[in-house]
């Protein structure tokens, strides 16, 4: 696997210096279907289902500090939800889950167990130099399922060819495959480092982790982590 890394823009770090995020690479048995993930997930939305109302959904911790990152950074989050709002949104309101394959399963069932929105990946389609900054009026993108998407305000993931993921959509042309067999993971944290944000983060990598041994059959697994306020204290940070 070619490994990838990931650096910020100085607005971007400034803007929301707490921001914190997980980097997986793994090599993964991809599946049209796993019914022992879909037990996990059907028993899981049968908890949310009893837990929350529709109104609560965003003041769930992970979600509510993602929706006011968006805030920061000129968006509104009512009208470009977070990924796992969405999720979450669909499961009270009565909806379920599409199953679409066991990677993409498995990354729907750790965003409403843990509120973050994660990207993931066909790793191959992602060049090997990342960068995070806020989404402007001319990047074009074209969301999974949803054709072009105005990204201005949003936190943007951008590589060599252009911005390719955000909280609230990943795009076609990274999409995880059928025949994805080395995987990208992007666990986003925008919980304030008073609420544990660093030992919450831990906790989903090594959520996500099990879950990927459990049901993905993962091998040459590798986890980093990236925060903003880290980058801004790097000597190599340049405005």
């Amino acid at each position: 696997m070619i490994p990838h890394t990931l650096t910020f823009s100085t607005q971007f770090a400034e803007t929301i210096p707490h921001f914190r995020m997980a980097m997986l690479e793994v090599k993964v048995k991809n599946s049209p279907y796993c019914m022992e993930l879909q037990r996990a997930i059907e028993q899981s939305i049968g908890e949310i289902v009893l837990q929350y109302r529709l109104e609560d959904i965003k003041s769930i911790p992970a979600i509510y500090h993602t929706r006011e990152a968006y805030k920061l950074l000129g968006k509104d989050p009512n009208r470009y939800r977070p990924a796992g709002e969405q999720l979450l949104r669909r499961i009270v309101s009565g909806k379920g889950l599409y199953s679409i394959n066991a990677l993409v399963d498995m990354g729907n069932l750790i965003s409403i167990k843990t509120g973050y929105s994660l990207g993931i990946f066909h790793a191959p389609a992602v060049g090997r130099e990342v960068l995070l900054r806020r989404g402007e009026a001319e990047d074009p993108f074209e969301g999974i399922g949803r054709g072009r998407l105005n990204v201005e305000g949003l936190p943007l993931y951008v590589d060599e060819v252009g911005p390719f993921a955000n909280p609230t959509s990943d795009s076609e042309r990274t999409k995880v495959r059928l025949n994805t067999t080395e995987a990208l993971i992007f666990i986003n944290s925008y919980l304030p480092t008073e609420e544990g944000a660093e030992e919450k983060l831990y906790q989903a990598v090594e959520y996500t982790e099990e879950l990927l041994c459990q049901f993905l059959s993962a091998s040459e697994l590798t986890s980093s982590y990236y925060s903003a306020d880290s980058y801004l204290a790097s000597p190599s940070c340049i405005n």
